[in-house]
């Protein structure tokens, strides 16, 4: 048995000792194989140097030696190597570390070869480092792509470096010159410097291109929707051009191929504004369609930068709020407090009660709801101010359990905040636990606390000075469709002035300069009181006032005793 295993023993070492020669002998002939090409010795040099030269902990001063070595070496053969996986890797470290005449060496000998690259699979980073590392000649590279745009978007290695040359560092001329090529052979020849940089300009003076713009774009975008290849900013461009400008058919046509598609192009502003055509003239199945596949990525999507206007428009536009609150709604009140600690995510829910309002939906989305209005007003049926009366019942018992658990430190956060005061005004149903705890917090010891009250902190004094006016006054709104404020709303000034008055701290937060107590003596419904109080401890206040830095608020609440 001993034998047997030394026997087996052997053969196992024997075979390993083979192979180990055999790779050896493999190695060797892939050398050799390499030294018998006209730049063989050149790439092995190079690699070797290159093993070096890459190392993060190098010495700067050992760096510029080793660079300069290296660029002797390729001088005048960057080109024969460059589109070689190992030797790329080479010319991408000598871009990154070298310093800007040689990159400047590298990009003027690869002059010429950029659209070549741009279809590598190794020689697109190049290109990549090229255009990061060499500002010069981005110009250099944008132009050779021209006249080349429709088939380098289809490609699957050029779309890349199209689309960073488009998205991060073309200018606006240079975007128009790109995407242009899309709308028609003409553009793509003819590059007018001082001509016009978007499409409604061209139709503006020539509406007779219509036409022809069109069908080139349609003959472009269609084959890419098909593929499910729509991730590209310029295409977003493509797309958003080709919904507003096509004829009611065509662009049906369109959207019946985006629908599933439409997540993947929220990420950019075209992108996401060409999503809000898609629901807006799109048909009820087109509409559940896209809610649908927008399901599994909610959260991301109420999170990113331009999303999010994309399910503010869903919210807008779309009629069967009983499904909006299933596709959408449901899944955003089980998330609430990821939402409304995320500064794009908070818009949703503050959306539905706060309506259209520039403190929490973007400029950007708002023009474009506001431009959106006249397509909505064709295909929305619903009145606005109903739609948002049922939405808000949707998400107002998610809003007021948030609100209950988390006021007492979200009113003293900014954005938080924001959410806080909406719900105590517009969120329907039973609101007492959460303003409850804004009540405790009016409790407090003012002198004790001092700026961190309440009352006078500048971001939760809002809040509840907001409250109090609207026991009175319905609170200015920029959007007409906001519902007028519930009648169950509490008490709110006089709950506050009750709440002072029990805790003994009216006169402390007067002479403090609180904004709520000018407001309690300006709301009808408490002033009387107010001042009844406060009379007797003029003279408090005026002292108060005579230490205070900011004198405007005493004066105010002097006036009105």
């Amino acid at each position: 048995m001993a034998s047997v295993d030394k026997k087996s023993f052997k053969r196992e070492a024997q075979t390993a000792e083979d192979a180990g020669s055999r790779g050896q002998q493999q190695k060797r002939q892939r050398a050799e194989r390499q030294k018998a090409e006209p730049t063989g010795e050149l790439k092995l040099d190079a690699r070797k140097l290159w093993e070096v030269l890459r190392r993060g902990d190098l010495d700067s001063e050992v760096r510029k030696v080793k660079m300069k070595e290296m660029m002797d070496m390729l001088r005048g053969h960057i080109k024969e190597v460059t589109f070689k996986h190992d030797m790329s890797r080479v010319v991408q470290t000598c871009l990154k570390y070298g310093n800007d005449e040689q990159r400047s060496e590298i990009a003027a000998e690869l002059k010429g070869t950029y659209v070549d690259l741009s279809r590598s699979q190794y020689g697109r980073y190049i290109l990549m480092r090229i255009l990061k590392y060499c500002p010069k000649y981005r110009d250099e590279v944008i132009k050779s792509f021209y006249g080349h745009v429709r088939k380098l978007v289809r490609h699957k290695e050029a779309a890349h470096v199209l689309e960073e040359c488009f998205a991060v560092y073309a200018n606006a001329k240079q975007k128009w010159n790109l995407v242009a090529e899309f709308y028609g052979r003409e553009f793509a020849v003819f590059k007018n410097i001082d001509g016009p940089k978007s499409l409604d300009a061209v139709l503006a003076t020539t509406p007779q291109k219509r036409e022809t713009a069109m069908d080139s774009l349609k003959s472009t975008v269609t084959p890419l929707l098909e593929k499910g290849t729509v991730q590209y900013s310029i295409v977003h461009r493509a797309l958003l051009d080709y919904i507003r400008f096509a004829d009611p058919s065509e662009r049906q046509q369109i959207i019946e191929l985006m629908r599933e598609l439409v997540v993947e192009i929220l990420h950019t502003r075209d992108g996401a504004h060409a999503a809000m055509l898609c629901l807006l003239y799109g048909s009820v199945k087109d509409r559940k369609a896209m809610l649908k596949a927008f399901k599994p990525y909610l959260q991301r999507i109420c999170c990113e930068e331009y999303g999010y206007a994309v399910l503010v428009e869903a919210l807008d536009c779309i009629d069967d709020t009983v499904f909006v609150n299933k596709a959408v709604l449901q899944d955003v009140c089980g998330m609430m407090s990821e939402l409304l600690a995320d500064q794009y995510g908070r818009r949703i829910p503050l959306f539905v009660l706060g309506g259209r309002n520039p403190h929490y939906v973007g400029s950007d989305a708002l023009q474009v709801l506001a431009d959106n209005d006249k397509v909505k007003a064709l295909t929305s049926k619903k009145d606005a101010s109903v739609r948002r009366k049922e939405l808000t019942a949707f998400v107002s018992e998610s809003m007021t359990e948030w609100a209950a658990a988390n006021a007492a430190k979200a009113i003293f956060d900014p954005l938080p905040s924001q959410a806080v005061n909406e719900t105590l005004l517009r969120a329907h149903g039973d609101k007492s636990a959460a303003w409850q705890r804004v009540l405790d917090l009016v409790r407090m010891d003012v002198a004790q606390l001092g700026a961190d009250h309440v009352l006078i902190s500048p971001i939760a004094n809002r809040v509840v000075t907001n409250c109090i006016i609207a026991e009175h006054t319905v609170p200015k709104s920029a959007d007409s469709t906001l519902p007028t404020l519930p009648e169950s709303n509490p008490k709110f000034g006089s709950d506050v002035l009750d709440a002072l008055v029990d805790s003994e701290q009216l006169v402390p937060a007067a002479c403090a300069g609180a904004f709520p107590v000018r407001a309690l003596l300006e709301s009808p419904v408490t002033a009387e009181r107010a001042k009844q109080l406060l009379r007797p401890h003029k003279s408090s206040i005026s002292a108060a006032m005579a230490d205070a830095p900011k004198k405007r608020i005493f004066e105010a609440i002097l006036s009105m005793l």
